[in-house]
């Protein structure tokens, strides 16, 4: 399986019994649509390798699962911090308006107050209180773009936009060339 044609599902946490059972964290809203999940595909030596289940079991805020041809605890805390993945297919249907973050790479930035692009999504960041978007502002350098709850996107799938109502002076502080800076007064030592 190749990573390109997958998303990061979780992680294997670590060993659940001397069985060989895994504790599984999900990093997702709602982990139901993968509950009937037959097959994982866990990251090992830089290679998808698929491990089929036997059983999932909810377990606090995470699961439990036993995997085919796990069945003791060395082969489970062998597995112990691997990333799990599933294929792109196995994504369940997106809300109207909503859109995975994975599947924005690329997609031209619009601002939404005047339509015009502003640059290109190379990827979106998660490891803030909101998610951000990396963008690429054509060729103007790269900067981020602040996705909290409130500040509404506009998913053009068909087009591969995201239109977003951008904070004010947002584009000001990326788009400003060093002659901007410039006032005109010299510094003195």
């Amino acid at each position: 399986m190749n990573r390109d044609a997958c998303f990061l599902l979780g992680k294997i946490t670590k060993p659940h019994s001397f069985k060989g059972e895994v504790v599984l964290w999900m990093d997702v809203d709602d982990p139901e649509p993968y509950r009937n999940v037959e097959t994982l595909w866990v990251e090992q030596h830089g290679t998808l390798v698929p491990y089929m289940l036997k059983s999932l079991k909810s377990h606090k805020d995470r699961f439990v699962a036993q995997l085919h041809d796990v069945t003791t605890e060395a082969q489970a805390k062998a597995l112990a911090g691997k990333d799990i993945w599933l294929p792109l297919s196995e994504l369940p249907p997106i809300d109207e308006g909503k859109f995975y973050f994975h599947e924005v790479q690329g997609w031209t930035l619009v601002d939404a107050a005047t339509e015009e692009a502003v640059g290109t999504v190379m990827h979106v960041v998660e490891h803030a209180a909101y998610p951000m978007l990396e963008v690429d502002f054509d060729g103007n350098g790269q900067g981020f773009v602040p996705l909290p709850e409130h500040v509404k996107v506009d998913v053009r799938r068909d087009q591969l936009v995201l239109a977003v109502e951008l904070p004010a002076g947002l584009l000001d502080v990326y788009l400003k060339s060093d002659e901007d800076d410039w006032d005109g007064d010299e510094v003195e030592d």
